[in-house]
């Protein structure tokens, strides 16, 4: 499952406007997917997505509406299923409706190809073309992508096999810089290369990537460069950040993957963020950063809560520090 929280970015005044602006919270233009959209005092709060397969089985929707409805119990819910399978995409809707009751902010919606059903799987055809809404192009000019599938969210997470050679032997040179470099001074250093990169994230070098994918596997420079991701900086870390994943060579991205899908969260990327996360189950990974986005997941906590949740993180680590001092 993929959830986005949203900043104003467009009115949205009717279904087509709905649909021209759901691609671009997502980040991506959805298929044989189920979306529900959150609206709460006249705003979008969050837009979620998940596999229709994945929630076919008995309570699995039930679940994921039930936990939605626990963070925004006064807030109603929109249920869109993109699918080239009407019958059962309807099927999933009239599940969706059953369990919401009251809490249903309009007709379900069945979208499929370049047309779209309202209100059941007999009512009336509607085109579908997302690109002609007002919202879609009130999203573009906001910076927020619409790209053509999920799939190419993974060209920004893997790296080029033909540049594998490169990745290792930029790696090897950044092992010889660490030698050099007392354990007590890699927080510092960490903290001055990404200040640096971040300057102009798009012309770091190849170097300077893997410096950066070397230095955040150390646990106390890890911590203090979470500590610092504030939400106007998250877009620039992403861009970074996918850099950095693409840099490392095979069996090293999995520090680089678990701050990238930090910052694709804070940045309300959360498709991104998701792919993030099945890129380290592929490999086969679980740093400790990784579980707590998944729990953050889990509980549909909001990227605009990383402020709070940052500071509770701080002191957390501040009571271990001490702790170990006694």
């Amino acid at each position: 499952m993929t959830s986005d929280t949203s900043v104003p970015i467009a009115r949205v005044r009717d279904l087509p406007d709905l649909l021209g602006v759901i691609p671009h919270l997502l980040g991506f233009h959805p298929e044989e997917s189920m979306v529900l959209v959150v609206q709460d005092e006249g705003q979008i709060e969050l837009t979620a997505r998940a596999d229709l397969d994945d929630l076919r089985g008995a309570g699995h929707l039930e679940l994921l509406i039930d936990r939605m409805l626990l963070r925004w119990p006064s807030g109603a819910i929109w249920l869109v299923a993109y699918t080239a399978r009407e019958r059962q995409g309807w099927r999933m809707l009239r599940r969706g409706r059953a369990h919401l009751g009251d809490a249903l902010a309009g007709d379900p919606i069945c979208v499929s190809g370049h047309r779209y059903r309202v209100g059941s799987a007999h009512g009336p055809i509607y085109r579908h073309d997302p690109r002609a809404a007002p919202t879609a192009a009130s999203a573009t000019l906001h910076g927020l992508q619409a790209r053509p599938s999920r799939s190419t969210l993974t060209q920004l997470v893997r790296a080029d096999p033909h540049d594998w050679r490169a990745a290792e032997d930029a790696w090897v040179r950044g092992l010889g810089r660490a030698l050099d470099l007392e354990g007590d001074d890699r927080p510092d250093e960490l903290m001055r290369a990404l200040a640096e990169a971040l300057r102009a994230p798009g012309q770091v070098t190849r170097d300077d990537l893997a410096w950066l994918g070397l230095l955040i596997n150390d646990p106390l420079a890890r911590d203090r460069v979470v500590l610092s991701l504030e939400q106007p900086a998250a877009e620039a870390w992403v861009e970074l950040w996918s850099r950095v994943v693409r840099a490392c060579p095979p069996g090293t991205q999995d520090q680089p993957l678990a701050i990238l899908a930090l910052a694709a969260w804070v940045n309300g990327d959360g498709a991104l963020q998701s792919v993030c996360l099945e890129e380290m189950d592929l490999l086969g990974i679980a740093p400790g950063l990784k579980q707590m986005l998944e729990g953050l997941n889990e509980a549909v906590v909001p990227p605009s809560e990383w402020a709070d949740l940052r500071e509770r993180l701080r002191a957390l680590l501040e009571e271990d520090i001490q702790e170990a001092a006694g």
